[in-house]
This record gives structure tokens, sequence and C-alpha cells, in this order.
């Protein structure tokens, strides 16, 4: 798991190949100015989730995990707390769904708030 600042996404571009294609989409959109949806960077192998909804309580909440997919997480507006842990150490909740590629797991993480201007990219080993 990686946790920074928006505007130090540009330095993780050679982690992953495909990085550079979403750096790209953050240089040229908005975040805030966009309405909720999906949008398409690269089809379905890179696309962006925009999402509002009421933030839940921890308690009320089941760690994900996706097995294919490279999960970046960032706060638009307001702030929560994110949890996260080795997926290793999970137990299943909910199985492993193939199609929508998640999975949820019981798992005691730690949290940090995640906030406006700060992103979290989640691998499939992170829960």
């Amino acid at each position: 798991m990686i946790i920074d600042e928006l505007k130090n996404f540009k330095n993780y571009i050679n982690v992953n190949e495909k990085f550079k294609k979403v750096a790209d989409f953050l240089t040229k959109h908005d975040l805030s100015n966009m309405t909720a949806g999906s949008y398409e960077i690269d089809g379905r192998d890179i696309y962006v989730n925009i999402d509002e909804y009421k933030t839940k309580a921890i308690t009320d909440s089941i760690p994900e995990a996706h097995r294919k997919y490279i999960d970046i997480q960032i706060v638009i507006s307001g702030h929560e707390k994110i949890g996260f842990a080795d997926v290793e150490t999970g137990e299943t909740a909910i199985a492993y769904d193939e199609n929508r590629d998640i999975e949820f797991l019981k798992e005691n993480c730690e949290y940090i708030k995640a906030r406006n201007g700060r992103f979290f990219i989640f691998f499939p080993q992170d829960l």
C-alpha cells in the first residue's frame, strides 16, 4: 500500500505502467467538478469511479480486497478513516466475486485519516 499527497502522484508512475495514464487523467481533470459516475481512461482496464456517500461507522464496514485490479482511492472532499491490513490475515466474510473482482474479509485493520488531497494505492495483497 502507498499513502501520499495527490500532488505527489506523478512520483509513482514507475511503480506500474498504467499509473502514467492515471497521472495524465488527474492532471487534465478536476475531480471535484466531475459528477458521480464511472469514467473510462483506457476502457475497463483503467477507469475512475466517482462516488458520493455518507461515511459509515467502522463497525458497519467490511474491508474489501481485489485480486486483479489495483485500487487507487482519492478523497475529493471531506474525510474518513480508511482501514488497511495484509489480505492474507483476513478471514472471508463474503466470498470472492470474480466478475466484480471483489471479496470482503473480516480483519482488525489499522486506520489512517483519508482527507482531501491524499491518495491511497491498494495492491492485490492489501486489504
